[in-house]
């Protein structure tokens, strides 16, 4: 591919002789590169599996421009600021970030990834036909990425954590019917406003219902969802919840509803199940773990009639809610940070 400003520079993919470690005969280098290590889904992502790489005793670096620690997750790697790239080479790289693509180009590693989690963004075929590896977090994005660039795509799905996210000992009591969503509303392709229009079809006709949403407020850039949300359901908004009460929080929920579109990962819908509560969702971000009638109910797009008519049934038949609760914490189950890192290692030693 001919240089331009945006293009991306490859080095060939052969192993270069001064990294012997990609044998696995010792610890591999393996690095990746943030805009930030603030409360994200993808942020999570390469925290968990740092983590898990460390445990096994190979080293991991997560470079990103400060190089400060995370400080809402456990991390078991080192961080580093963007200035100290260069310093040491790597066996493996890996990004998932199109904001810092170019900065990744000329990361010292003998063999680099790009790791897609979202589709559609305007340099997904640049990176496609760019001679990197290429991995996706699902099914669905590994896919199309096949199949529109005819371009060889792993799969690495996964995972959650099930030591934060499980279901509660006892489940409370209460009166309501509670409808949990992540409350990132001003994120068009999370759709949250789908959310809301379905479950305010249902005001008036379902008694004691209720809506309990929540996000993270971190950042310069990050906008407050709270005045954003217009419903005439009752509903309640948790902000900057931490880690260790998520599993608190999915178990107030006698159901959770996910109405993505462009997803790679659901990671909300994921945690959801693992909390043993029903799911209603779309497809998007879903397709290795939520199965139509028997581990969630899937909506085949985000209209709210569509959701609506699912969100009732599962009002109205507790017996359905119980099955694929059951169930969903049974497929979530496969959906480790520690098998998505033996996973990803084995590919890492398999190409080299």
């Amino acid at each position: 591919m001919p240089e331009t400003a945006h293009s991306i520079a490859i080095p060939p993919l052969h192993v270069n002789a001064a990294y012997g470690r990609i044998a696995g005969t010792v610890p591999m280098k393996i690095a990746a590169l943030l805009p930030h290590v603030q409360v994200f889904g993808g942020v999570r992502r390469y925290l968990e599996l740092g983590t898990q790489f460390v445990r096994r005793g190979h080293e991991f670096t997560l470079f990103h421009p400060g190089g400060e620690a995370p400080g809402w997750l456990p991390f078991e790697g080192r961080t580093r600021p963007f200035s100290e790239i260069g310093n040491e080479s790597f066996d493996i790289g890996l990004c998932s970030e199109y904001s810092v693509l170019d900065r990744f180009s000329s990361f010292p590693a003998a063999r680099k990834y790009f790791y897609f989690v979202l589709e559609g963004h305007k340099r997904e075929k640049e990176v496609a036909r760019s001679g990197l590896g290429l991995l996706a977090n699902s099914e669905g994005l590994a896919r199309r990425i096949e199949r529109k660039y005819d371009a060889a795509c792993l799969r690495a799905p996964g995972g959650v954590n099930l030591d934060l996210f499980h279901p509660l000992d006892a489940a409370p009591s209460r009166d309501t019917f509670n409808i949990l969503c992540y409350g990132r509303i001003y994120k068009r392709r999370k759709g949250i406003r789908h959310i809301l229009s379905a479950v305010n079809g249902l005001a008036g006709r379902t008694p004691n219902l209720r809506l309990i949403l929540f996000d993270s407020l971190v950042g310069d850039d990050r906008r407050d969802p709270r005045p954003m949300i217009r419903t005439r359901v009752p509903f309640e908004f948790h902000l900057d919840f931490a880690q260790d009460r998520m599993a608190w929080l999915f178990g107030q929920a006698d159901l959770f509803v996910s109405a993505e579109f462009r997803a790679g990962w659901s990671n909300t819908t994921a945690e959801a199940m693992a909390c043993r509560v029903p799911v209603i969702c779309t497809p998007s971000g879903t397709r290795d773990f939520a199965f139509d009638g028997r581990t969630a109910l899937v909506a085949p797009f985000p209209a709210p009639v569509l959701l609506r008519r699912r969100i009732r049934r599962m009002i109205e038949e507790p017996a359905l809610r119980l099955r694929l609760a059951e169930a969903g914490r049974q497929k979530i189950g496969e959906f480790t940070w520690s098998a998505l890192a033996e996973k990803l290692l084995a590919v890492f030693v398999s190409l080299h």
